[in-house]
Parts: structure tokens; sequence; C-alpha cells
């Protein structure tokens, strides 16, 4: 069935709960309507069912009240001290980082820096030595050439 069809269905049986609902409601003031004696009945009843549900309303706020104020006093006794504990743990690990950050990584990447520019200053210096090996070797080759 799609949705539409259940839709409607839910509507009718919505609107037939609600008459059902509606005439049980008037048979009873009908009947209580008829015979005083027993809505005075019905009325004490009520009564007595009201005050009850408010003594138990106050009992359950009450408990509600104990446990919320339990929650709290957990809290606090158990949970900020762990909550601190993790912050004292990530202060350490943020101080250490920043020791080896200062004192080993940055001294190795300086050293690290000056080995790569002296061995790019030795790969230059041997080129330009080459060089200058090839240019002589040239010119004695020129020399002892015939000239053509």
């Amino acid at each position: 069935m799609n949705n539409e069809g259940k839709q409607g269905i839910r509507k009718w049986q919505a609107g037939l709960a609600i008459a059902i609902i509606l005439v049980l409601i008037g048979l009873a003031i009908y009947a209580l309507a008829v015979n005083p004696v027993r809505a005075q009945i019905v009325r004490d009843l009520f009564i007595i069912f009201i005050a009850i549900e408010v003594l138990a309303v106050g009992v359950l706020l009450s408990v509600l009240i104990w446990q919320v104020y339990q929650l709290v006093r957990m809290l606090r006794e158990e949970v900020l001290p762990i909550l601190e504990s993790g912050q004292e743990a990530a202060d350490t690990v943020r101080a250490t980082t920043s020791f080896i950050g200062e004192h080993i990584v940055s001294p190795i990447a300086k050293a690290s820096g000056y080995i790569a520019g002296l061995r790019e200053a030795a790969t230059t210096l041997r080129n330009q030595t080459e060089g200058a090996d090839c240019e002589q070797q040239t010119r004695r080759t020129d020399k002892h050439r015939p000239a053509t």
C-alpha cells in the first residue's frame, strides 16, 4: 500500500477514535446528570486520585532533585580531577615538544642546511676546477696540433 493510502487509513482511524471518546464522555455526563449521588462519589474518587497523583509527583520530584545533586557532586569530585590531569598531561606534551624542537630538531636542521651548502659549494668548486682543467687541456692540445 502506498503512503497516501496509509495516511488516509490513519486519518480515518484517528477520527473514529475521537468519535468514540466523545460518545463515551457524553454517556458519562448523562449518567452522572441522571444520578447525582453517583456523581458525588465519582467526584470524590477523582479528588482522591488527584491527591495521590500530586503526592507521587512530589516524591518523584524529590528523587530527581537528589539525583541531580549526586550528579553534580560526582562531577566535582571525580570528573574535574580527571580533566585537570588531562590538562597537565597536555601541557607536559606541549613543553616536551617545544624542548625537542628547539634543542634537537632545530640544530639538526641547521647542520643539515650547512652540510647541504658545503656540498653544493664543493660541487661548484669541482665543476669550476674541472672546467679550468678542460680549458688547459684544450690549450695544450691546440699547441701540439699542426696548423692547417
